[in-house]
């Protein structure tokens, strides 16, 4: 084969290599353009739905915005107030527990001092009442054992005579 035909063969395969990619790329523009006025389609439609929608929300929006400022300014009031209430409620708290504690200690003072004072008049019941009393009840009972012997030995004296009186004299000490 001579050069003259391979450069034959080569530019008729690169025609119709250039035919091929030529109808390729027209092809591919028919698609574009198809899609492209689908997608217009799509895009006109959905304006057409959203937009009494968007129209809607907008006069929402442009009659909630001064509600929505109202309420903001309302609860920034509350808020404010709320925590003006808050640190009083504190202090009120932080009194009533100082003044509880100052109580419970005066309280427990005057328990620790009652508590005190019985202990005290007890031990001076002890001291000046009850030991005395014991005392004079002892005596009361020496007493009354001296009466008893000499009742019996007055009542049984006879029986005293005949030697028996060292014996009761003995019991009675």
């Amino acid at each position: 084969m001579s050069e003259h035909t391979v450069l034959t063969i080569f530019v008729a395969v690169a025609a119709v290599a250039l035919i091929i990619q030529m109808g390729t790329l027209i092809a591919l523009y028919k698609a574009m353009n198809n899609a492209s006025s689908r997608i217009e389609r799509a895009i006109l439609r959905l304006e057409e739905r959203s937009a009494p929608v968007l129209a809607t929300a907008q006069t929402i929006l442009v009659d909630a915005q001064p509600k929505i400022s109202e309420i903001t300014t309302n609860l920034a009031e509350a808020s404010a107030m709320l925590r003006i209430h808050v640190a009083e409620i504190g202090d009120a708290t932080g009194e009533i527990v100082e003044r509880a504690r100052l109580q419970a200690v005066r309280l427990d003072e005057l328990v620790s001092g009652t508590v005190e004072r019985i202990e005290d008049t007890a031990e001076f019941v002890q001291h000046t009442v009850v030991k005395p009393i014991r005392r004079i009840q002892a005596i009361l009972q020496a007493v009354q054992a001296g009466i008893g012997f000499l009742r019996r030995s007055h009542s049984g004296g006879k029986s005293a005579v005949n030697g028996g009186s060292d014996d009761e004299e003995e019991m009675f000490i």
